[in-house]
């Protein structure tokens, strides 16, 4: 080994240099490729879920509008048994004021009250 000339290890090693930087630009190129599939195959699963949340967007639109709608409802239906019980509130005030004139026009009412 003495007798090699220096030259050679100085050739030898950038063969070896040469060597491990094409096997460097190898590994990058096949990562590259690796996540380019990987991005390809993200792309095509989004685009396939892409109708699904279009779909999912327009129901959940339609049912807000419905809730909306039902809401609407729902109030007018509040108002109107909020008149309602108002109304029924005024017509037993009248009976009860009625029951109380007929007790003060009979005569056995009063008798009965002292």
């Amino acid at each position: 080994m003495a007798d090699i000339d220096p030259i050679w290890w100085i050739i030898l090693a950038v063969v070896v240099l040469a060597a491990l930087i094409v096997w460097a630009l190898i590994a990058r190129r096949k990562r590259l490729e690796a996540a380019r599939n990987e991005a390809a195959t993200l792309r095509t699963r989004a685009q396939q879920g892409e109708g699904i949340a279009a779909s999912a967007e327009e129901r959940a639109a339609h049912l807000q509008t419905q809730a909306r709608d039902a809401q609407k409802k729902a109030d007018e239906l509040y108002a109107q048994a909020e008149d309602a019980t108002r109304e029924a509130r005024e017509r037993r005030d009248r009976v009860t004021d009625t029951f109380v004139d007929a007790d003060e026009v009979d005569p056995d009412a009063k008798k009965k009250r002292h």
